[in-house]
C-alpha cells in the first residue's frame, strides 16, 4: 500500500527525524511498513512496524531531549542516505554529542529498511536495554 504516492523518498526518510525531534512516533507510524526491519549498533535486529516505534520510544525515554540536525541526504532511487548530527544531556546531566548517517530503503511510499551508523558507539551497550 502506498501511503502518499506524491510524497518523494526523501521526504518519507525524513520523517524519522521529526518524530524523533518532536518526540511523537504518531508521525512516523504511517510511513513505516508493517514488516520493516530496524538495525540499531548494540542491540539486535528490530523487525516490525510495533516494535520498531517501541524501540525508538525506549531511546527517547532514555535521551528525551535528543534533537537531531540533518545536514545532508543521498538520494538514490529507493535508498536514502541521511547525514545527521545529534545532541542530549545524559544521565548526571553530561552532555552528549554525535553524528552518523541512516539508511533508509522504501518500496511504495512505505520505510521497508532503517539502519543507523554512528561515530560514537560509546553508549550502545545502555541504550538497547530495555529493549522492544
Amino acid at each position: 500500500m502506498t501511503v502518499q504516492p506524491n510524497l518523494s523518498v526523501l521526504q518519507v526518510s525524513k520523517a524519522i527525524f521529526e518524530a524523533m525531534n518532536s518526540k511523537n512516533m504518531a508521525l512516523l507510524s504511517p510511513y513505516l511498513d508493517e514488516d520493516v526491519r530496524f538495525d540499531f549498533p548494540g542491540a539486535a535486529q528490530v523487525v516490525g512496524k510495533k516494535r520498531v516505534l517501541i524501540f525508538l520510544k525506549v531511546l527517547l525515554r532514555k535521551y528525551p531531549d535528543i534533537v537531531f540536525q540533518v545536514h545532508d541526504a543521498i538520494v538514490d532511487h529507493d535508498k536514502v542516505c541521511i547525514v545527521w548530527t545529534n545532541s542530549a544531556r545524559l544521565e548526571m546531566d553530561q552532555p552528549y554529542q554525535n553524528s552518523g548517517i541512516t539508511l533508509v530503503h522504501c518500496d511504495n511510499g512505505l520505510i521497508t529498511f532503517i539502519s543507523d551508523y554512528f561515530k560514537d558507539t560509546s553508549f550502545v551497550n545502555t541504550a538497547g536495554s530495555g529493549s522492544a
